[in-house]
């Protein structure tokens, strides 16, 4: 636990040097050695750190003995089944496995951080202390198909369907919730106003009313899932977890409403000159809504506190909010840009610092079953 501690201490000193020297650390150098230590302890960690570690290790045992195209007996999607098949192949062991998967995730992530977030270290430092981190060593299945996602933001800018289609089959392929992804397309297009806020939230909560009809609804149409409805993931009773993160999700949801974060930039004339606002306007006026990196991130937030809404009578459901949550490493660090007031600023920031901080300890002291990371075991044969 000291360890996990101390790298969110880490960050936090990484950040008072930003703010001492002036200067942020966004070089693709600096964000390696951001990355690097949490890249080395997911990727050798052992079968016993991470609550599904044990289950792929196990599942890599028979299946990367398979033939390249035979049938197989596992559940798992088709993706993942020939990953592992391939890797097994070549002679690697589950250690080999682990490294290569853990390494595209947080090629990934490292990517997406270094193109889109405009403070490097404290996206790192969400990632930590609001558990991404520890996502990746529990259902790095999911986080796989996660890191293809993040590749697909390019092309939902660019408004190429097609592609952004694409990329979401492909992570479908390792996981197949990430079909949900391909919601954040048509609401990314949406001019958002405050009636329109309300009406999503208010979508959100009726569904959370009927949650058990749809889920019902999913099973009967997929013929998946069945055995989950016994699981932990939709025991509510006393789950302490569903109100956590919903607190979460609301908190950044609501500082981006106070902040006008959902508005279109054209009119911060002082951040862009007349010239691209024309040219905007003329390519927004051409092929409809012009998709900023402003509109995702807060879409991302807005489908994260709905998502959460719902989740209310599962667990299950914050697996699903995962798919919009990551987008929290570029949206907040733009969040605190977009905040005029010095004085508020410099609470906002103090205040995100201090509760994903705090909220980290406690879970880390008093629910150590959600992620089952410490003690930590380096990975032996």
């Amino acid at each position: 636990m000291a360890l996990y501690i101390g790298l969110s201490i880490f960050y936090i000193l990484v950040m008072l040097l930003e703010w001492m020297i002036g200067k942020r650390l966004n070089s693709k150098l600096s964000i390696i050695i951001l990355l690097l230590p949490l890249f080395i302890l997911a990727g050798f960690r052992a079968t016993t750190v991470g609550n599904d570690t044990l289950n792929y290790y196990t599942t890599f045992l028979s299946v990367s003995q398979e033939n390249l195209f035979s049938s197989t007996v596992s559940r798992l999607e088709i993706g993942y089944i020939f990953l592992m098949r391939i890797i097994g192949n070549l002679g690697l062991s589950y250690l080999g496995f682990q490294i290569i998967t853990t390494a595209f995730i947080f090629l990934s992530i490292g990517r997406f951080i270094y193109k889109y977030s405009l403070n490097p270290a404290l996206s790192v430092f969400v990632f930590v202390t609001s558990r991404m981190f520890f996502g990746t060593m529990n259902i790095s299945r999911q986080y796989i198909a996660i890191a293809i996602l993040l590749y697909s933001i390019d092309f939902l800018k660019k408004r190429e369907f097609t592609k952004f289609f694409i990329i979401v089959f492909l992570a479908s392929l390792f996981h197949s919730s990430a079909l949900v992804f391909l919601i954040l397309y048509p609401i990314a297009l949406v001019k958002l106003n405050k009636k329109r806020i309300i009406l999503f939230i208010g979508v959100g909560t009726i569904l959370s009313i009927i949650f058990d009809n749809v889920i019902q609804l999913v099973i009967n149409l997929t013929n998946k899932y069945q055995g989950y409805l016994d699981s932990q993931y939709f025991n509510f009773e006393g789950n302490t977890a569903i109100y956590f993160q919903l607190a979460i999700y609301f908190i950044f949801f609501i500082v981006g409403s106070y902040t006008g974060y959902w508005k279109s930039d054209y009119n911060n004339i002082k951040e862009i000159n007349s010239n691209t606002i024309n040219k905007r306007i003329r390519k927004s006026n051409n092929k409809g809504v012009t998709i900023t990196n402003e509109m995702i991130w807060y879409v991302a937030a807005l489908l994260t506190f709905i998502i959460g809404i719902v989740g209310l009578n599962s667990t299950i459901m914050d697996r699903i909010a995962m798919y919009f949550s990551v987008f929290y490493l570029a949206y907040i660090p733009s969040l605190i840009t977009k905040i005029r007031s010095k004085h508020i600023r410099v609470i906002i920031i103090n205040g995100i610092i201090l509760g994903l901080f705090l909220s980290f300890c406690i879970v880390m002291i008093y629910r150590p079953n959600w992620n089952t990371v410490f003690p930590y075991v380096w990975y032996q044969d």
